[in-house]
Formats: C-alpha cells, structure tokens, sequence
C-alpha cells in the first residue's frame, strides 16, 4: 500500500494525541504526493493540516488559545469554524435573491462610511424558505465574499437537555465569536427561537429565547451572525425584530436552474442550448438541492457503470425520482408511452415529438402513435 507508512505514523499520533507526530508525518505525506503529481490529494492534505495549524493559534494578546467552547455535559464542541481558505462553496441564485445578499455584503464593507455618516452597519441576516433552496450556502457565500472564518453551531451540542445550560452555551458561544471578526451561522435557528407563547413548550425554552436576544443585542457590530429556518412561522416576533435583513431564499428560477445544471455537471458534459432548456422545463419547481442531487446521482451511475456520461442519464434519474413507471412494468413499449405523455404534459411546446423521439432514442412516428394509445 503506498504511502503506508505516512498514514501508519499519522493514525498512531492520533491515537497517542502526538500532535508532533500527526502534524509532521502529513507534512511529509503533503511532499510525496506533490511529488507524485496528485496535487488534488496533496491539497486536501495540506488543507487539513493547515486548519490544524490555525486552530492553535494564539489571539493577538498572546494570553490563552482560541479554543472552541464546548458543552460543560458532553465536552462536544459548539461549533465548526470554517477558514477562508477551506471555503470553497459555489452558489447559483435568482437574480432578485442574489441582488438582496450583494446588497447586505455591500452594507457590511462599506461599514465606515456608513458609520462616519452616522448610520449603523447592518451586521444580522435572516434566512428563510423552503429547505435545499441554498439558505446554508449563501451563509458560506457570504463568509468566503468578506473573507471571513465562518463559525457554524453545532445544535448538537448547543441544546442541552440540563435545566439553564442550553442558554449558557448559546452565551458561551457569542462570547467566542466576538473574540475574532467572523460570521456566526445559526442554522435550523427555529430550534432555538421558537416563539414564548408557545403551550407545547415548557419553561426552558423562554429562557433559551431571552438569552438569545440578550447576545444578539450586546453582539459586536465587526461580527456578522446569519441564521436560517425553515420554519419561519415559528419564530419568537422579537427574535424577527432583531434582524436587520430578511431574505427568504425561494425555489430558483429557470435561469437558475440552467445554471446549476453546468455547475453541478462539472464540465464532465457540454449542454446545447436546447438541452439545457429541455432539464430546465423538467427541474421547475425543484429546489437547488434537488437539482444537485439528481445530476450528482445520473453522473455517478455513469462512473459506476462505466460508461461515457450522457444527456439520457439526467432523464432517466429524473423518470426514476418522479416515479412516473409503475413497479410491476416490464413492458419496454408501455415504459416507452409513460415518459413520451410525461414529457409531453410537461410543455409540449418544449417537448416537441421531434424532442421526445431524439430524448427517447426513438422514432418520431413510434411516439405520435405511442401518444395517442389510452
């Protein structure tokens, strides 16, 4: 096995907690691989061991580490921090969504002219919507645009089942942040901020809700906090106050669409025009999640497979999601008719016969004759 004992000796450090060790040994697997000219290897690596690195790292005082608080129960840590250089996240908006996240980015650089005028800089951004629209992924973009760690709580560990300590993390956890300029991303935030008058909850959670405003109000403006729900309905309405910006993150438009369908493909297959038309009209209505997911899977099934990827791969992926071909189904004529009138009732301006026929790998004749059939 190549590079055994590289990754024997950083596997034993670990396991004897011999940072040295573990930090000088992936060092050395970092050169090999350079060496071997697997430099994508080689920067996972060298990533890896420069989050290490930074991690250790002391404030500019020179008086403690800036460790991770943790959970005084499970000794989980309450966040992951995510360096710039680790960010490497790729997001496709509608143009009214990505007007509103420029126009927050903009408001936090240009926060001393904005502060010289005597106007406050807006440093809170509620995110909302239906879930894989991209409400984790604009928390990243707007991290990696101003060059900022990105500290994402860890629910897990933040919520505590002890009486009082869930509030004393989230205190814990905003006394971190303000320690650094970052952005602190509060995801699935209706868990933490649901609304006080709510009579399925007990008493804890009014104190979990009072702490959370408490931190909000005596944040940092030079610390950027985001949060993001699905739920928006069940917010505390003082929690809502507390943002400066709500942007709710919809289902992306056909223009989006077409463009994540290139990003996610990863340049394995060159679209037409009218191909990526004909995805588009298919994927209206999916999330960004689902789009990702469903070329994702139609590109790995070609790898394992081992065959050259094509445009029939994406439809096949989407008839199989859509389930639109009965289990029992063993009729290659009938699986034939079932995507022809699927694709047909989608947009028959699109899906023209000529386009089925060409999508199908069949005849124009067979499928006019196919259409009609009951």
């Amino acid at each position: 096995m190549k590079y055994s004992i590289e990754i024997g000796k950083i596997v034993e450090g670990a396991l004897k907690h011999d940072q040295t060790k573990v930090i000088n040994y992936t060092k050395q697997l970092v050169s090999k691989l350079e060496k071997d000219n697997d430099s994508r290897s080689a920067a996972k690596f060298q990533r890896l061991l420069s989050s290490q690195l930074e991690s250790a790292l002391v404030p500019m005082n020179g008086s403690n580490s800036m460790a991770i608080p943790v959970d005084t129960e499970s000794r989980m840590d309450l966040a992951d921090i995510i360096y710039p250089y680790q960010n490497e996240i790729e997001v496709v908006l509608s143009k009214k969504n990505k007007e509103k996240l420029e126009s927050f980015i903009l408001s936090y650089q240009n926060a001393d002219r904005l502060n010289s005028l005597g106007i406050n800089v807006s440093n809170s951004l509620l995110l909302y919507g239906p879930p894989g629209c991209g409400k984790t992924k604009c928390a990243y973009l707007i991290a990696k645009q101003l060059d900022l760690p990105l500290v994402v709580a860890r629910l897990d560990s933040l919520i505590s089942s002890y009486l009082g300590t869930t509030a004393k993390n989230i205190r814990s956890l905003f006394d971190f942040v303000q320690k650094m300029p970052c952005v602190l991303f509060l995801d699935e935030f209706d868990a933490i901020a649901k609304a006080r008058d709510d009579s399925n909850e007990l008493g804890e959670l009014k104190r979990v809700v009072n702490s959370l405003l408490q931190n909000i109000d005596t944040m940092e403006k030079d610390s950027l906090i985001l949060a993001a729900t699905n739920h928006q309905q069940l917010l505390d309405p003082a929690i809502w106050r507390r943002f400066d910006y709500k942007l709710e993150i919809e289902l992306p438009d056909k223009e989006a669409i077409s463009s994540m369908i290139t990003l996610f493909s990863k340049d394995i297959y060159k679209y037409s025009k009218k191909e990526i038309l004909e995805i588009s009209t298919l994927l209206e209505g999916k999330s960004g999640s689902d789009v990702e997911d469903i070329i994702t899977k139609a590109i790995r099934k070609s790898v394992i497979h081992s065959s050259s990827f094509s445009i029939s791969d994406i439809y096949e992926e989407l008839f199989a999601i859509q389930n639109i071909i009965p289990q029992n189904c063993n009729d290659s004529r009938e699986m034939l008719r079932i995507k022809a009138k699927y694709l047909r009732e989608k947009d028959s301006k699109v899906f023209s016969l000529q386009a089925i026929a060409d999508i199908l790998g069949s005849s124009k004749t067979t499928i006019q004759k196919i259409v009609k059939e009951v």
